[in-house]
Parts: C-alpha cells; structure tokens; sequence
C-alpha cells in the first residue's frame, strides 16, 4: 500500500510539472538569442524612421486618440513551433497581395522544433517583400513603443511583436504562451486612456481550439506592451 501511495504521489507530481510546462510552452518563438546584424539599407532605414517619430506628437498623448485599421490576412500555423513562418506568410501577403506556403518560409528562416528566432524575421520579410525595409529594433518605453506602432500603421504596413503572453496582460489567453510572435494590425486609443486603449493583433495560434485567439484580435494597448516587454528580447520589428 505505501508503495502504490507512492506512485500515486510520484505520477501527481509528474502531471503537475507537465501542466506547468504546457501552460509555459511557446508557440514557435526560439529561445536560443542570435543578435540582429544591420545591413546599410537597414540601418539608414532606421534611421529614418526614429527622425520621423521624433517629429510627430506620442500616439497616447493625442487628445483625440488614433483609430487605425490594416487588412493583413490571418493564417492559422500550420505546426505548433510555426508562429515565424505564418506571420511571415501574413504581413508578406497583405504587402504583396500573394504569398508563398508556410513551409517555404519555415526554411528560410531556419525554423526547427524549437522554433523561429525572431532576429532572422526581419531579414526574410526584407526578402520577400520591397514595401518596407523592417529593422529589428528595442521596444524602448511604453510611449516609444506605441509610437513605434503606430507609425507603421500610418505607412500602411504591419509591425511584428514577441511576447510573453500572460492572461494578466491579455485576457483573451486562459494560460501562459513563453514565446509568441505574431503582428500588429490595428490601434485604437480614442477612448483617450492608456487603460481603455487597444491593439489588434493577427493572431497565428488558436489556443485551446476556442476561435477566441486566432486571427485579426482586439487586446488590451497596455497589455501588449506589457508582452512584449515581459520577453527577454524586448524587441520589434516595424
């Protein structure tokens, strides 16, 4: 009897330490760290971009709040580790009109079972696509951020976020996702607080097969921030 109580104990706590592990997966984001190498055209770009934010007044400061909208096509991904690929595939496919499979953007980006490291997105979206040469960039501050996103979705095109999801900061996931990325799709701040303001997310993953996650998202404009902050790389690309 003590031995079967034992096993019991043993398997309880096993359960517990896969639920916590499942809970705390990603959806594809690596963990490994490659720092981002700037080519020229990236660097001016990135230079031209921060003079134009500077130039213009904090999206949060606005009196009359910013709505903006952007049609980027949701793709569900098509594995468990390719959130890359798939945003890949949605922001090339709303710039281009057309995109290629998801699998054809997993090998460019070197994704494997551990996922896509995200300092390689910007380069692949720069290969596919010649809209908008994306810099992988530092989040910097709440206001930073927010103007960040909001001037790509002034030029009509969409950032990219990592996150680490926690429901705390976003609702709409019932459990925490260690590493996501996925892209921007739409601003509201009209509401005129920081507390009431949102982001639209083109979402990749489905979490838990709801319908609730996937596709064009209203989260929390805070809570995103927070996300994307939370992650270890702190970084965008726009």
């Amino acid at each position: 009897m003590k031995k079967l109580s034992m096993s019991l104990i043993l398997a309880g706590s096993l359960f517990a330490f896969s639920s916590i592990n499942t809970h705390a997966s990603g959806t594809g984001d690596n963990p490994n760290f490659t720092p981002d190498k700037m080519s020229a055209e990236q660097v001016k770009a990135a230079a031209e971009k921060e003079a134009e934010i500077n130039s213009k007044v904090n999206i949060m400061a606005d009196p009359d709040g910013v709505y903006k909208t952007i049609g980027v096509p949701s793709y569900k991904q098509e594995k468990n580790y390719w959130c890359g690929p798939a945003t890949v595939k949605q922001v090339v496919g709303f710039l281009k009109g057309s995109s290629s499979s998801q699998s054809t953007y997993a090998s460019q980006l070197g994704t494997t079972t551990d996922g896509t490291e995200f300092s390689k997105v910007d380069d692949i979206l720069n290969k596919n696509q010649s809209k908008n040469t994306y810099v992988y960039i530092s989040i910097g501050s709440y206001s930073n951020w927010s103007n960040k996103i909001e001037y790509a979705l002034s030029k009509n095109y969409p950032a990219v976020l990592d996150l680490k999801i926690s429901p705390s900061y976003m609702p709409k996931y019932t459990s925490s996702v260690a590493g996501h990325i996925l892209n921007v799709s739409g601003v509201d701040s009209t509401l005129r607080t920081s507390s009431s303001a949102l982001v639209r997310l083109t979402d990749p993953f489905d979490q838990g097969g709801r319908g609730v996650t996937l596709g064009n998202v209203w989260h929390p404009h805070k809570g995103v921030y927070n996300a994307n902050n939370a992650h270890f790389r702190q970084a965008l690309l726009y």
